[in-house]
């Protein structure tokens, strides 16, 4: 996970998010990590998905720094491997995707496509559906062939081509990053899913704080909100006091 360092996001604020968004679906829990920076989450849900997982990584920012340390299994020899990735170079790849139009001609005829870029709100809308990859293509996309077929009736080249038009124009919506197995030398692309990530990173750190909450409280006697008060330094400080006289 990511390296240490100093928190700007408070004790208190890490178990708060952690026991709020412990139900809500990934692109919910984004909203309300994201909004626990500042952002505007009524509106990162109508952005491009690609806007949300930059606020996302801009939380992960804030809590443990822009380094993000993930592991991805070799899918040949199932071998783990370690990989790091910058946060903030990630972030720089967010951009204002809008949407197009593009056409293609087949041997029925010709087939027009207007289409956005999905947003956070479109992924949330269809995320609980079987077919949710169909269902958000005839959201995002407007489809109309030679014989006034829609987007079910797509061919697959076309589909094809509106999935690279919809990659470009966010390409932080989905990220990829390529690896090579130190075992096997297999070559293979690992997904990377910033919501993911980033609230397993806020479980784990609202854990570690519950656990220093018990080891204070029975060494001092202290209250859940005196131990979350104190700063991460101090808090560390006084667990060192305590096992060194154990």
């Amino acid at each position: 996970m990511a390296a240490t360092a100093p928190s700007m996001v408070r004790a208190q604020a890490i178990l708060d998010l952690a026991d709020a968004a412990q139900g809500e679906s990934p692109i919910a829990r984004a909203l309300r990590l994201a909004a626990a920076t500042g952002a505007d989450a009524a509106g990162l849900r109508d952005a491009p998905l690609g806007r949300l997982n930059a606020a996302t990584l801009g939380f992960h920012a804030a809590l443990a720094g822009p380094r993000l340390e993930a592991v991805a299994a070799c899918p040949s020899c199932a071998s783990l491997i370690e990989f790091t990735l910058d946060g903030d170079a990630l972030r720089g790849l967010d951009r204002e995707a809008a949407g197009g139009e593009l056409t293609m001609v087949t041997d029925s005829g010709e087939w027009r496509v207007r289409w956005h870029a999905p947003t956070a709100g479109d992924v949330m809308d269809v995320a609980a559906r079987t077919d949710a990859a169909s269902a958000l293509l005839a959201l995002c996309c407007e489809v109309n062939g030679p014989s006034g077929q829609g987007a079910a009736d797509a061919p697959i080249e076309l589909v094809e081509r509106i999935e690279t038009a919809l990659a470009d124009a966010d390409p932080l919506a989905e990220i990829t990053v390529g690896l090579e197995c130190p075992d096997c030398r297999a070559v293979f692309d690992a997904d990377v899913d910033p919501i993911a990530f980033v609230w397993h990173e806020v479980q784990a750190r609202a854990r570690r704080l519950l656990r220093e909450v018990d080891v204070l409280a029975r060494a001092y006697g202290w209250t859940e909100a005196d131990v979350l008060a104190l700063s991460e330094q101090r808090r560390t400080a006084y667990l060192e006091i305590v096992r060194e006289g154990a």
